[in-house]
C-alpha cells in the first residue's frame, strides 16, 4: 500500500489539471486513516464559492480520475468540501493572494518560547513566511511552520 503522501503527491497535479477546467481550485488535499476507515479529502475552492453542487461536480471528476489511475488500491471514503473562511494556507499564492489579512501560526519548534502566533499576513520572503505581530515583522521558516490558518474576521 502507499504513503499517504505518495497517494496525495501523485494525485495532486492530475486533480488540479482536471479541475481547472472546471475554474476549480484544490487548496489542500488530505489522506489518511480515520475511526471509519481510509478518507481522501479534498478542500476546493472557486471564485463564485462552493456550494453542494460544486462540490458534487468536483467529486464526480476526483473519483474519476482516481479510479483511472488506479491511486488507492483499497476501500476508502471520497470526501469534497469547502476550506472554510478559516482556511488553511499552503500553496505560495495563498500566501500572497491573502496577504494583509489576519492569521494564526502554528508551529514544530518555538520561537523565544513561543509555538503560536497571531498577526497579519505579510506574504512570502524566500522560504520564509513574513508575519506582522504587534507592529513587528516576523520572519518564520516555513518548514517550521505546522500550520498556518485564516482568522475568521467578522
Amino acid at each position: 500500500m502507499a504513503k499517504p503522501a505518495e497517494v496525495v503527491a501523485k494525485a495532486e497535479p492530475l486533480l488540479e489539471r482536471a479541475l481547472a477546467q472546471l475554474s476549480i481550485e484544490i487548496v489542500d488535499i488530505e489522506y489518511r486513516k480515520e475511526h471509519r476507515g481510509w478518507v481522501f479529502r479534498v478542500y476546493i475552492d472557486h471564485e463564485d464559492g462552493v456550494d453542494h453542487n460544486r462540490c458534487q461536480e468536483a467529486s464526480e471528476v476526483i473519483s474519476a480520475i482516481m479510479d483511472k489511475h488506479g491511486l488507492i488500491d483499497h476501500a476508502y471514503t471520497l470526501e469534497v468540501s469547502s476550506p472554510g473562511l478559516d482556511r488553511i494556507i499552503k500553496k505560495d499564492r495563498d500566501f500572497e493572494r491573502f496577504s494583509g489579512r489576519s492569521v494564526r501560526v502554528k508551529l514544530h519548534e518555538a520561537i523565544e518560547g513561543q509555538k503560536n502566533f497571531t498577526g497579519i499576513l505579510k506574504g512570502l520572503q524566500g522560504d520564509n513566511i513574513m508575519i506582522e505581530v504587534d507592529g513587528k515583522t516576523m520572519s518564520i521558516q516555513r518548514s517550521n511552520a505546522k500550520q498556518v490558518r485564516l482568522m475568521v474576521e467578522l
